[in-house]
């Protein structure tokens, strides 16, 4: 077993220990048909209300991940999720700023709230990655934000009326561009840069 192998068994180990019931949840809400693992899609809303706790759907269109998340902890406003495999996926304000289990993580990152986002503000960000080849790189933006319109979406069954806004950063040789869907103050859906290795990853809050 290799080294990031290794890592990521010791991360599932520690996190289920301390979060059992989570995990247990977690593992509930991964179908199964035929041995293999079925679409999370045909899971319903009143399966994943069940256990009273917060659930996010995460996809990783790169390495073909389809799965659910719930909380692991809180630190003012720095959220972490977690899957019963062990990704650990950190947010603060509503925006992704750190990944753990994914190979090309990113480590961390400077990114604005939710609030920012909202209003519209220009910023900067910089992104701390780990490439496919274990070297850890940096890139900066400098980022704007534009309103693409309102938009209709339907998570597990349930309606919801959001704003979607786009945030595109770019640098002298590039350009990235992260999604959100704003429902009231809250980003309800997401779709945002990881990483070279990784790229876009997007998140839906299910169970609030």
């Amino acid at each position: 077993m290799g080294p990031r192998m290794a890592l990521k068994s010791a991360t599932l180990a520690l996190t289920c220990l301390a979060l059992l019931a989570g995990c247990g949840f977690l593992e509930k809400l991964t179908p199964r048909a035929g041995g293999q693992l079925a679409p999370i899609g045909q899971v319903s809303r009143a399966e994943i209300a069940k256990s009273g706790q917060p659930v996010m759907r995460l996809r990783v269109p790169s390495r073909g991940i389809d799965t659910f998340l719930t909380i692991r902890d809180r630190r003012g406003d720095v959220v972490n999720w977690f899957s019963a495999d062990g990704m650990l996926f950190t947010f603060r304000n509503d925006v992704l700023i750190e990944t753990r289990g994914l190979g090309a993580d990113l480590m961390s990152s400077a990114a604005p709230g939710a609030g920012q986002i909202a209003a519209g503000a220009g910023h900067r960000r910089a992104y701390f990655f780990v490439d496919d080849d274990d070297q850890t790189g940096r890139r900066d933006y400098l980022c704007r934000i534009t309103t693409d319109g309102g938009e209709q979406l339907e998570i597990f069954g349930r309606g919801h009326n959001t704003r979607k806004v786009s945030e595109t950063c770019e640098r002298e040789i590039g350009r990235i561009t992260n999604h959100y869907w704003l429902e009231g103050g809250k980003i309800r859906k997401s779709r945002e840069w990881v990483s070279p290795g990784i790229g876009q990853i997007e998140f839906e809050r299910v169970i609030d």
